[in-house]
């Protein structure tokens, strides 16, 4: 005998749990996947800054070395110049020496030969 008022179809039931599982699986794996690439995205940026940081140190730690090498350049031209007055005025002393000890030596007595 037929049941009077609702009737339950199981396949369609079933079918219908199937769809909304599959629904929802199909939301859940695209909210997954947004995250991943969100933290992927993060992840990236983050490793960019660090690698931006990095080069930054590396290139500020390169200029410093630059000037310290003109720094030592200049004060090598500083101490040439230094030591080349220092031997114009030495040459100079050697000269004046020379010019005093021929001046002293036509002071001393001749010694006769007997």
């Amino acid at each position: 005998m037929p049941v009077k008022g609702y009737e339950v179809d199981l396949r369609e039931t079933v079918r219908l749990i199937k769809l909304r599982i599959d629904e929802q699986v199909l939301r859940n794996q695209n909210l997954l996947e947004r995250v991943i690439e969100k933290q992927i995205s993060a992840d990236f940026r983050n490793a960019e800054r660090q690698i931006n940081k990095y080069i930054k140190k590396f290139q500020d730690e390169f200029d410093r070395l630059l000037k310290e090498r003109e720094s030592r350049e200049a004060e090598k031209e500083q101490i040439l110049a230094t030591l080349e007055a220092y031997k114009v005025n030495l040459n100079e002393y050697l000269r004046e020496l020379t010019a005093i000890r021929a001046s002293l030596d036509s002071w001393k007595p001749v010694q006769v030969v007997r």
